[in-house]
């Protein structure tokens, strides 16, 4: 069993980004590694101002956006404030989700599933 690590996602506005004709920008975007962060941390861009962090970050992560050909900083710098919103969300939900989730086997019937547990301090 495989733990997916590429999402689609829709933008809620779509404002600013290239798409075809009378189409919702649509996009993917990978789960962060661990690589994605310790590089940040040692871009120059997020050492002087940290709210650069999230642009980096997501420009590291989608993986395509509309009909955008490469995505970059400047690309996430021109989204609709309630997009970039979106998408900040997004990466924390799928990165969440896949932390929560774990593949299990049972061994009897040797069935595949997802299990789920909850993390401390949950109710």
């Amino acid at each position: 069993m495989q733990i997916r690590n590429e999402f689609r996602f829709t933008l809620p506005k779509g404002i600013g980004i290239k798409t075809e004709n009378g189409h919702k920008v649509t996009g993917t975007m990978r789960l962060t590694k661990v690589k994605d962060i310790v590089l940040i941390e040692r871009d120059s861009t997020v050492q002087k101002n940290t709210g650069a962090f999230y642009v980096v970050l997501l420009s590291k992560v989608i993986t395509s956006l509309g009909a955008e050909r490469s995505i970059n900083r400047n690309t996430i710098e021109k989204l609709n404030p309630i997009d970039f919103a979106f998408l900040v969300d997004f990466m924390h939900e799928i990165n969440h989700q896949v932390i929560k989730r774990i593949p299990l086997k049972c061994p009897s019937c040797q069935s595949e599933y997802f299990g789920e547990f909850e993390q401390l301090g949950e109710a």
